[in-house]
């Protein structure tokens, strides 16, 4: 069969079979005679088909010919179209008179434009630069294309720590531009007006937007396609630019002089009407700024705080800016100081704080501004030492004007971040008790967010995070504090195994963050990895905190605590895959950023060394590293974080935590205590229905991966017994859960499908050998003699049936592949 493309353009269709001038050749003046010699050349090849891009760009006669073809039925014809472009009649006489099946394209969903442009990068992209690119082509293929190529040679879309990231601010190439000139047509001045101020300032009512151009151009506009009016139950319809890149487009064509002028106004017409909500006041700042205006520096700072409650980051960051300009004082560089932390930039947010150490403030001023401080310092630098310098360098002034409760908030919050739950419960109920900003009453909660929850004292870690949540809702100064509540409540959710709470929590969290850049952007994919690791959606996961450590890898971005979490739990999520390398290097770049001296992240950084050891095969210094960070925790009172360690170690094999998770049972509220104080009673008692029963009490909570190590477990321990029909299903209930887990790789299935039985050294020895590990290097891991290690490895394959090492990891290899 052969095929043949005939691309239709403007330019051929001034000619008369223009479009088939490279394959029909030369013909005589007479046009019957000219379609007639065309259509025997397009079908002396018989079996054949004629491919026709942009048929509605066909002239008349070309357009004749491809009628006929199809009439013919000598040859398979097929076309393209641009919908809502006119077309010649023989073309639309081809569906309307059903000689041909049409079928409409739709443009594409976001998760389609996610699958096309990952294939085409050979990459994840992270899911904002999704929503970008999908936003701004509107799933319309040629844009996406256009703009994908160009955002990429530009290096505005690029790959990070292996995840592709976009700055989200395109410059249209010259090859875009013209395919937008082209679907917006030739724009009269007037409706060109429309255009520019819909560019400008995006949505106008449409009193509005007639009253600063015209009711006729307005119209005109509607009627051409550029506009869209999205109607409203009890006003005037809101008027929106028909494509996000018609407003591209024009803003960068759009001079200073006449983007003042539009601007002003706009700014003088919506003045002569009520502020109805918060956005009408961003709305209305942002023009006085990008108009001739001079702007009075309360209301940018207003405005700045309606933008920081709408979570509209960057407009924030430039209204608080100009405020600080223009003279609004101490609690505009507060504000400016909050703002640059929700965006990452806690180095620059803490320095514009220190820049007012130099100036004569009420000692009131330095008290709240050095507790402000100090919380930055803390949460997005993760340095407690330094943030307890800045709150004791401004003591006195705290206690001469009578502000201790912003210092005692931020100090409960130090407490808490550093592993004294008591202290810090204590110190922020003292701070509560007083009157506190809505900003340090969120600090102040925090600390009982985590402590509580550190503690196992759910009830009361719900209630302390509902007032905070309330702070966050209502208040500017504390709105994006709401997601880091979201990390410590859903902290506590994980370890006391509320995991639909915890799902619940996040998915409410990260629904407001669908578009924002910085910091908050990351914290919501992390969100969504934390929640997934503890569900065991691992190959989800991996994705969502792929996706956050690149977002942390930008340059700028500095919230270290979360950074060290984010990479603890995708070693975690590795190391549950039993993908070893991966969780290894994750591990070591937790290394580079982990925050010193800072206990908050302890347990699921030992939780990550805990997987990648189980990953690489050294179980014994899995187990080892577990139960270090169970004393650990114990030692700080943490006794919801001691249940997950020793459940972790009662996953990997051990048989020594039944009798301290049997105390916690009492003392830890939530279903975890419970279900990994029943599963190390039944494994030390070589109990296999009962550890069936631990199993069913995982999957109950969610946590499919204890459950399916459980399940694995019974499935060993019923098979050892002779309890042949109940091992069988018992080994399905295994492989059911381990397909949930998306790739399931942990110690217990491992030993499950091992083929062959080894002691517990023995298989800890034989896996780091089938990794590429020497006899010698083997020894030094495990601390031991290289004699001890050969003299296992010859046991093992003795079991196996083979007379070396080599031989050994061949078939454990192949069998395992």
């Amino acid at each position: 069969m052969t095929t043949r493309w005939v691309a239709a353009t403007e330019s051929a269709r001034s000619v008369p079979l223009g479009a088939f001038h490279d394959i029909v050749g030369r013909f005589g003046l007479d046009p019957g005679m000219r379609v007639r010699e065309a259509i025997s050349a397009l079908t002396s090849c018989g079996d054949s088909v004629i491919c026709i891009d942009d048929a509605h760009l066909l002239d008349d006669l070309s357009a004749l010919v491809m009628h006929q073809l199809v009439l013919t039925k000598t040859v398979r014809v097929v076309l393209t179209i641009r919908s809502g472009t006119p077309a010649p009649d023989a073309v639309t006489a081809l569906w309307k008179d059903r000689l041909v099946e049409r079928l409409d394209l739709q443009a594409l969903s976001v998760d389609e434009t996610c699958t096309l442009v990952e294939a085409v990068l050979g990459g994840q992209l992270d899911s904002r630069t999704v929503r970008g690119l999908w936003t701004l082509s509107r799933g319309n293929v040629l844009y996406l294309r256009q703009l994908v190529d160009e955002e990429v040679s530009a290096n505005r879309l690029e790959k990070i720590a292996g995840v592709w990231i976009w700055n989200g601010q395109p410059v249209l190439s010259p090859g875009l531009e013209d395919l937008v000139d082209a679907r917006m047509g030739r724009l009269t001045p007037p409706v060109l007006d429309v255009v520019d101020a819909l560019a400008l300032c995006e949505p106008l009512d449409a009193d509005v937007l007639i009253e600063v151009t015209s009711r006729g151009a307005v119209e005109a506009a509607e009627t051409q396609g550029l506009i869209d009016l999205t109607a409203k139950p009890e006003d005037t319809p809101h008027v929106t630019l028909a494509h996000p890149l018609f407003g591209e487009v024009r803003r960068a064509r759009c001079g200073a002089l006449r983007k003042a002028r539009v601007c002003g106004h706009i700014a003088t017409e919506l003045s002569t009407r009520p502020c109805v909500d918060m956005r009408d006041a961003v709305q209305r700042a942002i023009l006085i700024l990008d108009s001739d205006t001079v702007p009075e520096p309360d209301q940018l700072l207003h405005a700045a705080r309606c933008a920081m409650q709408l979570l509209d980051l960057k407009l924030a960051e430039r209204l608080v800016r100009a405020s600080v300009r223009a003279g609004a004082g101490v609690e505009a560089q507060t504000q400016w100081a909050i703002t640059l932390t929700t965006l990452g930039r806690g180095d620059e947010a803490q320095e514009v704080l220190a820049e007012l150490e130099g100036t004569e403030l009420p000692d009131a001023d330095i008290a709240t501004t050095s507790a402000v401080r100090a919380a930055i310092v803390l949460w997005m630098l993760g340095d407690p030492g330094f943030a307890q310098r800045i709150l004791d360098a401004a003591d006195e002034n705290a206690k001469r004007s009578g502000a201790t409760g912003p210092h005692t908030a931020v100090q409960a919050s130090i407490s808490a971040a550093t592993g004294n739950p008591t202290f810090a419960i204590r110190a922020a109920k003292v701070a509560l008790s007083n009157p506190l900003d809505d900003f340090h009453s969120a600090i102040a909660t925090f600390a009982l967010v985590i402590s509580l929850g550190e503690l196992g004292r759910i009830r009361e870690m719900r209630a302390a995070g509902d007032a905070a949540l309330e702070i966050a809702e209502r208040s500017p100064e504390a709105a994006q504090l709401k997601f880091a509540l979201g990390q410590f409540q859903t902290a506590a959710l994980r370890t006391s195994g509320n995991l639909d709470d915890m799902l619940r929590c996040g998915e409410q969290l990260c629904q407001h963050t669908v578009d924002t850049p910085g910091n908050l952007s990351a914290l919501a994919a992390m969100l969504h990895g934390h929640t997934d690791l503890a569900l065991g959606r691992l190959t989800t996961a991996v994705r969502w905190l792929r996706e956050a450590r690149a977002e942390y890898a930008i340059e700028g971005l500095h919230a270290r605590a979360w950074r060290a979490l984010n990479l603890a739990w995708l070693a975690q999520a590795y190391g549950k895959n039993g993908n070893g390398g991966a969780a290894s290097e994750a591990a070591s770049e937790l290394t580079n950023v982990r925050p010193a001296d800072f206990p908050y992240v302890d347990m699921d950084c030992a939780l990550a060394e805990a997987w990648v050891s189980a990953a690489e095969g050294a179980l014994n210094d899995a187990i080892t590293t577990a139960h270090c960070a169970a004393d650990t925790a114990r030692a700080r009172g943490q006794l919801a974080n001691e249940v997950l360690c020793l459940q972790t170690a009662t996953q990997f094999g051990d048989v020594s935590t039944a009798q301290r998770l049997a105390q916690l049972v009492d003392e830890v509220e939530g279903p975890r205590a419970m279900a990994a104080s029943a599963h190390a009673a039944a494994l030390k008692a070589a109990d296999g229905s009962a550890l069936l029963r631990a199993a069913h009490q995982y999957a109950n909570f969610g946590d499919r991966v204890a459950a399916a190590d459980a399940s694995a477990q019974a499935a060993l321990g019923l098979g050892a017994a002779g309890h042949r029909g109940t091992a069988l299903s018992a080994h399905a209930a295994t492989l059911q859960l381990a397909a949930e887990c998306q790739c399931l790789h942990t110690p217990a299935l491992r030993e499950l499908a091992e083929p062959i039985v080894f002691t517990g050294r023995q298989r800890e020895i034989v896996r780091l050998a089938t990794r590429g590990l020497t006899n010698r290097e083997i020894a030094e891991r495990l601390v031991l003699s290289v004699r001890t290690v050969e003299g296992h490895l010859y046991r093992a394959s003795r079991r196996a049936g083979v007379t070396n090492r080599e031989d050994l990891v061949e078939i454990l290899v192949d069998r395992r592949g």
